[in-house]
Protein backbone atom coordinates (compact mmCIF):
# COMPACT_ATOMS: atom_id res chain seq x y z
CA UNK A 1 0.00 0.00 0.00
CA UNK A 2 2.93 2.31 0.77
CA UNK A 3 4.37 1.61 -2.68
CA UNK A 4 1.10 2.56 -4.36
CA UNK A 5 0.96 5.79 -2.35
CA UNK A 6 4.56 6.67 -3.28
CA UNK A 7 3.90 5.91 -6.96
CA UNK A 8 0.83 8.15 -6.87
CA UNK A 9 2.79 10.97 -5.28
CA UNK A 10 5.56 10.61 -7.89
CA UNK A 11 3.01 10.68 -10.72
CA UNK A 12 1.38 13.81 -9.29
CA UNK A 13 4.81 15.46 -9.02
CA UNK A 14 5.57 14.62 -12.67
CA UNK A 15 2.21 16.04 -13.73
CA UNK A 16 2.91 19.26 -11.85
CA UNK A 17 6.36 19.57 -13.47
CA UNK A 18 4.97 18.93 -16.94
CA UNK A 19 2.15 21.44 -16.39
CA UNK A 20 4.77 24.04 -15.46
CA UNK A 21 6.80 23.21 -18.58
CA UNK A 22 3.68 23.54 -20.74
CA UNK A 23 3.11 27.06 -19.44
CA UNK A 24 6.70 28.14 -20.02
CA UNK A 25 7.45 26.31 -23.30
CA UNK A 26 4.50 27.78 -25.23
CA UNK A 27 6.53 30.87 -25.94
CA UNK A 28 4.80 31.73 -29.22
CA UNK A 29 2.94 35.02 -29.02
CA UNK A 30 -0.47 33.85 -30.15
CA UNK A 31 -4.03 34.15 -29.00
CA UNK A 32 -6.94 31.97 -30.09
CA UNK A 33 -10.30 33.78 -30.21
CA UNK A 34 -13.78 32.67 -31.21
CA UNK A 35 -17.13 34.33 -31.90
CA UNK A 36 -20.27 32.24 -32.29
CA UNK A 37 -23.33 32.34 -34.46
CA UNK A 38 -27.04 32.28 -33.64
CA UNK A 39 -28.45 30.36 -30.70
CA UNK A 40 -25.36 29.91 -28.51
CA UNK A 41 -25.88 30.21 -24.77
CA UNK A 42 -23.07 30.77 -22.29
CA UNK A 43 -23.05 27.04 -21.58
CA UNK A 44 -22.66 26.29 -25.31
CA UNK A 45 -19.69 28.66 -25.39
CA UNK A 46 -17.97 26.95 -22.48
CA UNK A 47 -18.48 23.50 -23.98
CA UNK A 48 -17.28 24.69 -27.40
CA UNK A 49 -14.30 26.40 -25.78
CA UNK A 50 -13.08 23.04 -24.46
CA UNK A 51 -13.61 21.22 -27.77
CA UNK A 52 -11.85 23.86 -29.88
CA UNK A 53 -8.94 23.98 -27.44
CA UNK A 54 -8.38 20.23 -27.94
CA UNK A 55 -8.07 20.74 -31.72
CA UNK A 56 -5.48 23.47 -31.19
CA UNK A 57 -3.10 21.56 -28.96
CA UNK A 58 -4.61 22.72 -25.69
CA UNK A 59 -4.35 26.41 -26.55
CA UNK A 60 -6.84 28.37 -24.39
CA UNK A 61 -9.76 29.83 -26.35
CA UNK A 62 -10.69 33.43 -25.53
CA UNK A 63 -14.25 33.58 -26.79
CA UNK A 64 -16.33 36.68 -27.48
CA UNK A 65 -19.93 35.68 -26.81
CA UNK A 66 -22.52 36.82 -29.32
CA UNK A 67 -25.53 36.49 -26.98
CA UNK A 68 -28.76 34.85 -28.06
CA UNK A 69 -32.34 35.84 -27.40
CA UNK A 70 -33.33 32.18 -27.04
CA UNK A 71 -34.21 31.05 -23.53
CA UNK A 72 -33.83 27.40 -24.60
CA UNK A 73 -33.36 25.37 -27.77
CA UNK A 74 -37.13 25.30 -28.43
CA UNK A 75 -37.61 29.06 -28.07
CA UNK A 76 -38.76 30.06 -31.57
CA UNK A 77 -39.49 33.67 -30.57
CA UNK A 78 -35.89 34.08 -29.41
CA UNK A 79 -34.68 32.45 -32.63
CA UNK A 80 -36.67 34.90 -34.73
CA UNK A 81 -35.21 37.74 -32.64
CA UNK A 82 -31.69 36.48 -33.43
CA UNK A 83 -32.52 36.25 -37.16
CA UNK A 84 -33.92 39.79 -37.11
CA UNK A 85 -30.73 41.07 -35.51
CA UNK A 86 -28.63 39.21 -38.11
CA UNK A 87 -30.76 40.72 -40.87
CA UNK A 88 -30.08 44.22 -39.56
CA UNK A 89 -26.35 43.44 -39.43
CA UNK A 90 -26.51 42.12 -42.99
CA UNK A 91 -27.79 45.56 -44.00
CA UNK A 92 -24.72 47.10 -42.38
CA UNK A 93 -25.99 48.04 -38.93
CA UNK A 94 -23.25 48.27 -36.29
CA UNK A 95 -24.76 46.65 -33.20
CA UNK A 96 -23.43 46.27 -29.66
CA UNK A 97 -22.09 42.82 -30.57
CA UNK A 98 -19.92 44.36 -33.29
CA UNK A 99 -18.49 46.95 -30.92
CA UNK A 100 -17.78 44.25 -28.33
CA UNK A 101 -15.88 42.17 -30.91
CA UNK A 102 -13.90 45.21 -32.07
CA UNK A 103 -12.65 45.77 -28.53
CA UNK A 104 -12.03 42.04 -28.08
CA UNK A 105 -9.84 41.87 -31.19
CA UNK A 106 -7.99 45.08 -30.35
CA UNK A 107 -7.23 43.75 -26.87
CA UNK A 108 -6.07 40.44 -28.33
CA UNK A 109 -3.70 42.11 -30.81
CA UNK A 110 -2.30 44.28 -28.02
CA UNK A 111 -1.81 41.20 -25.82
CA UNK A 112 0.33 39.30 -28.37
CA UNK A 113 2.51 42.30 -29.23
CA UNK A 114 3.65 43.57 -32.59
CA UNK A 115 5.21 40.23 -33.62
CA UNK A 116 2.35 38.06 -32.40
CA UNK A 117 -0.65 36.61 -34.17
CA UNK A 118 -4.34 36.36 -33.32
CA UNK A 119 -6.11 33.31 -34.75
CA UNK A 120 -9.76 34.28 -34.91
CA UNK A 121 -12.46 31.64 -35.42
CA UNK A 122 -15.83 32.94 -36.58
CA UNK A 123 -18.97 30.95 -37.28
CA UNK A 124 -22.20 31.83 -39.09
CA UNK A 125 -23.47 35.20 -37.78
CA UNK A 126 -20.10 35.57 -36.04
CA UNK A 127 -18.46 35.91 -39.49
CA UNK A 128 -20.87 38.73 -40.35
CA UNK A 129 -20.06 40.44 -37.05
CA UNK A 130 -16.36 40.03 -37.79
CA UNK A 131 -16.88 41.54 -41.25
CA UNK A 132 -18.51 44.60 -39.69
CA UNK A 133 -15.81 44.79 -37.01
CA UNK A 134 -13.08 45.11 -39.64
CA UNK A 135 -14.42 48.57 -40.47
CA UNK A 136 -13.11 49.73 -37.09
CA UNK A 137 -9.77 47.88 -37.11
CA UNK A 138 -6.55 49.35 -38.47
CA UNK A 139 -4.54 47.75 -41.27
CA UNK A 140 -1.76 46.96 -38.79
CA UNK A 141 -4.19 45.17 -36.49
CA UNK A 142 -5.70 43.16 -39.33
CA UNK A 143 -2.20 42.24 -40.48
CA UNK A 144 -1.76 40.34 -37.24
CA UNK A 145 -5.04 38.43 -37.48
CA UNK A 146 -5.69 35.06 -39.11
CA UNK A 147 -9.41 34.61 -39.79
CA UNK A 148 -10.94 31.13 -39.94
CA UNK A 149 -14.56 31.55 -41.05
CA UNK A 150 -17.04 28.65 -41.00
CA UNK A 151 -20.42 28.83 -42.73
CA UNK A 152 -20.28 32.60 -42.68
CA UNK A 153 -23.17 34.97 -43.32
CA UNK A 154 -20.53 37.09 -45.07
CA UNK A 155 -17.26 36.38 -46.84
CA UNK A 156 -13.99 37.70 -45.41
CA UNK A 157 -11.39 38.38 -48.07
CA UNK A 158 -7.78 39.51 -47.95
CA UNK A 159 -7.79 42.88 -49.72
CA UNK A 160 -5.82 46.14 -49.46
CA UNK A 161 -8.55 47.41 -47.14
CA UNK A 162 -8.59 44.19 -45.08
CA UNK A 163 -4.95 42.98 -45.17
CA UNK A 164 -5.40 39.96 -42.90
CA UNK A 165 -2.32 37.85 -42.25
CA UNK A 166 -4.37 34.92 -43.51
CA UNK A 167 -8.01 34.41 -44.35
CA UNK A 168 -9.97 31.29 -45.29
CA UNK A 169 -13.72 30.72 -45.60
CA UNK A 170 -14.95 27.16 -45.06
CA UNK A 171 -18.37 26.20 -46.42
CA UNK A 172 -20.18 22.90 -46.54
CA UNK A 173 -21.55 22.60 -50.09
CA UNK A 174 -25.08 22.22 -48.67
CA UNK A 175 -24.76 25.12 -46.23
CA UNK A 176 -27.91 27.28 -46.58
CA UNK A 177 -25.89 30.47 -45.92
CA UNK A 178 -24.24 30.08 -49.33
CA UNK A 179 -27.44 31.63 -50.69
CA UNK A 180 -26.66 34.84 -48.76
CA UNK A 181 -23.00 35.18 -49.79
CA UNK A 182 -22.62 35.87 -53.55
CA UNK A 183 -18.80 35.64 -53.47
CA UNK A 184 -18.90 32.15 -51.95
CA UNK A 185 -21.73 30.95 -54.23
CA UNK A 186 -19.86 32.25 -57.27
CA UNK A 187 -16.61 30.56 -56.21
CA UNK A 188 -18.46 27.26 -55.72
CA UNK A 189 -20.30 27.58 -59.02
CA UNK A 190 -17.29 28.52 -61.14
CA UNK A 191 -14.74 26.39 -59.30
CA UNK A 192 -12.41 29.42 -59.09
CA UNK A 193 -10.75 29.94 -55.73
CA UNK A 194 -8.35 32.85 -55.41
CA UNK A 195 -5.58 32.94 -52.81
CA UNK A 196 -7.05 29.89 -51.06
CA UNK A 197 -9.72 32.10 -49.52
CA UNK A 198 -12.55 29.58 -49.99
CA UNK A 199 -12.59 25.91 -49.07
CA UNK A 200 -15.68 23.85 -49.80
CA UNK A 201 -16.39 20.71 -47.80
CA UNK A 202 -18.39 17.60 -48.56
CA UNK A 203 -21.17 17.30 -45.97
CA UNK A 204 -20.66 14.50 -43.46
CA UNK A 205 -24.27 14.29 -42.24
CA UNK A 206 -26.37 15.34 -45.25
CA UNK A 207 -28.71 17.59 -43.27
CA UNK A 208 -27.99 21.26 -44.14
CA UNK A 209 -28.87 22.44 -40.63
CA UNK A 210 -26.72 19.82 -38.91
CA UNK A 211 -23.83 20.30 -41.32
CA UNK A 212 -23.90 24.02 -40.58
CA UNK A 213 -23.10 23.54 -36.87
CA UNK A 214 -19.50 24.38 -36.02
CA UNK A 215 -18.68 21.31 -33.92
CA UNK A 216 -20.60 18.77 -35.99
CA UNK A 217 -18.46 16.48 -38.20
CA UNK A 218 -18.32 18.63 -41.37
CA UNK A 219 -16.79 21.79 -39.89
CA UNK A 220 -15.12 19.92 -37.02
CA UNK A 221 -12.91 18.17 -39.59
CA UNK A 222 -11.77 21.56 -40.94
CA UNK A 223 -11.20 22.75 -37.37
CA UNK A 224 -8.98 19.72 -36.84
CA UNK A 225 -6.93 20.62 -39.95
CA UNK A 226 -6.51 24.18 -38.75
CA UNK A 227 -5.60 22.96 -35.29
CA UNK A 228 -2.81 20.77 -36.66
CA UNK A 229 -1.55 23.66 -38.79
CA UNK A 230 -1.56 25.94 -35.73
CA UNK A 231 0.44 23.42 -33.71
CA UNK A 232 3.07 23.01 -36.42
CA UNK A 233 3.30 26.76 -37.06
CA UNK A 234 3.14 28.26 -33.59
CA UNK A 235 3.81 25.63 -30.95
CA UNK A 236 7.37 24.50 -30.26
CA UNK A 237 8.49 20.87 -30.43
CA UNK A 238 9.17 21.00 -26.69
CA UNK A 239 5.61 22.16 -26.04
CA UNK A 240 4.05 19.50 -28.25
CA UNK A 241 6.23 16.70 -26.84
CA UNK A 242 5.62 17.80 -23.26
CA UNK A 243 1.88 18.08 -23.85
CA UNK A 244 1.69 14.59 -25.37
CA UNK A 245 3.57 13.16 -22.38
CA UNK A 246 1.37 15.17 -20.02
CA UNK A 247 -1.81 13.85 -21.65
CA UNK A 248 -0.39 10.31 -21.55
CA UNK A 249 0.33 10.59 -17.84
CA UNK A 250 -3.12 12.09 -17.26
CA UNK A 251 -4.63 9.10 -19.07
CA UNK A 252 -2.51 6.70 -16.97
CA UNK A 253 -3.50 8.49 -13.78
CA UNK A 254 -7.18 8.37 -14.72
CA UNK A 255 -6.89 4.66 -15.59
CA UNK A 256 -5.16 3.92 -12.28
CA UNK A 257 -7.69 5.91 -10.25
CA UNK A 258 -10.55 4.25 -12.15
CA UNK A 259 -9.04 0.82 -11.39
CA UNK A 260 -8.59 1.73 -7.73
CA UNK A 261 -12.17 2.99 -7.64
CA UNK A 262 -13.40 -0.30 -9.10
CA UNK A 263 -11.22 -2.19 -6.62
CA UNK A 264 -12.69 -0.17 -3.78
CA UNK A 265 -16.22 -0.79 -5.02
CA UNK A 266 -15.72 -4.55 -5.56
CA UNK A 267 -13.38 -5.45 -2.66
CA UNK A 268 -12.71 -2.76 -0.08
CA UNK A 269 -16.23 -1.39 0.27
CA UNK A 270 -17.89 -4.82 0.69
CA UNK A 271 -15.23 -5.77 3.25
CA UNK A 272 -15.77 -2.51 5.16
CA UNK A 273 -19.54 -2.97 5.06
CA UNK A 274 -19.16 -6.59 6.22
CA UNK A 275 -16.88 -5.48 9.06
CA UNK A 276 -19.33 -2.80 10.15
CA UNK A 277 -22.22 -5.28 9.99
CA UNK A 278 -20.27 -7.81 12.05
CA UNK A 279 -19.36 -5.17 14.60
CA UNK A 280 -22.97 -4.00 14.95
CA UNK A 281 -24.21 -7.57 15.28
CA UNK A 282 -21.52 -8.41 17.84
CA UNK A 283 -22.38 -5.26 19.76
CA UNK A 284 -26.07 -6.17 19.70
CA UNK A 285 -25.34 -9.75 20.83
CA UNK A 286 -23.02 -8.46 23.55
CA UNK A 287 -25.71 -6.12 24.86
CA UNK A 288 -28.28 -8.95 24.88
CA UNK A 289 -25.94 -11.37 26.64
CA UNK A 290 -24.87 -8.70 29.13
CA UNK A 291 -28.49 -8.11 30.04
CA UNK A 292 -29.15 -11.86 30.33
CA UNK A 293 -26.04 -12.46 32.43
CA UNK A 294 -26.91 -9.60 34.78
CA UNK A 295 -30.54 -10.59 35.30
CA UNK A 296 -30.14 -14.41 35.21
CA UNK A 297 -26.75 -14.95 36.78
CA UNK A 298 -24.96 -11.97 38.31
CA UNK A 299 -27.94 -10.54 40.15
CA UNK A 300 -28.99 -13.91 41.70
CA UNK A 301 -25.36 -14.60 42.69
CA UNK A 302 -25.14 -11.21 44.42
CA UNK A 303 -28.43 -11.87 46.21
CA UNK A 304 -27.34 -15.37 47.32
CA UNK A 305 -23.96 -14.00 48.47
CA UNK A 306 -25.75 -11.35 50.55
CA UNK A 307 -28.01 -14.01 52.14
CA UNK A 308 -25.03 -16.25 52.89
CA UNK A 309 -23.19 -13.35 54.43
CA UNK A 310 -26.14 -12.59 56.74
CA UNK A 311 -26.42 -16.28 57.64
CA UNK A 312 -22.70 -16.39 58.41
CA UNK A 313 -22.90 -13.31 60.63
CA UNK A 314 -25.95 -14.74 62.47
CA UNK A 315 -24.19 -18.06 63.02
CA UNK A 316 -21.13 -16.32 64.51
CA UNK A 317 -23.30 -14.39 66.96
CA UNK A 318 -25.06 -17.51 68.10
CA UNK A 319 -21.79 -19.33 68.63
CA UNK A 320 -20.50 -16.46 70.72
CA UNK A 321 -23.68 -16.42 72.76
CA UNK A 322 -24.47 -12.91 71.83
CA UNK A 323 -28.07 -11.90 72.20
CA UNK A 324 -29.68 -11.16 68.95
CA UNK A 325 -31.77 -8.35 70.45
CA UNK A 326 -30.57 -5.30 72.37
CA UNK A 327 -32.06 -5.17 75.93
CA UNK A 328 -34.33 -2.27 76.68
CA UNK A 329 -32.84 0.22 79.10
CA UNK A 330 -34.45 0.13 82.59
CA UNK A 331 -34.02 3.84 82.95
CA UNK A 332 -35.90 4.37 79.77
CA UNK A 333 -38.78 2.25 81.06
CA UNK A 334 -38.88 4.10 84.37
CA UNK A 335 -38.98 7.40 82.56
CA UNK A 336 -42.00 6.30 80.62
Amino acid sequence: MTGVFQSGMLLMLLLAILASLLQTSDASKTRLTWINGIGYSELHMQEGQEEISKFFGGKPVMYCHNPTGMANEDDMIGYVTDLTQAGAQKLGRITAEVKTLVQHLKDSVAAVGKNGKVIHIAHSQGVLITYLATKQLTAVEMGQIEVLAFGGAAALLKTPRTPFHRCVNYYSVNDPLLLLVPEAARALRTGFVGNNEFCFLAPRIGDPVQDHHLLNPTYAQALKWEGLRFQRSYQTVIYRTTRHLYLLLIAVWQAVTARLHELFKSVVRPYVLWSITCYLRAQSIWEIWTAVLYTKLIKPIILIAALLWEWFRETIRLLRGEDRFTPVSVELLETK
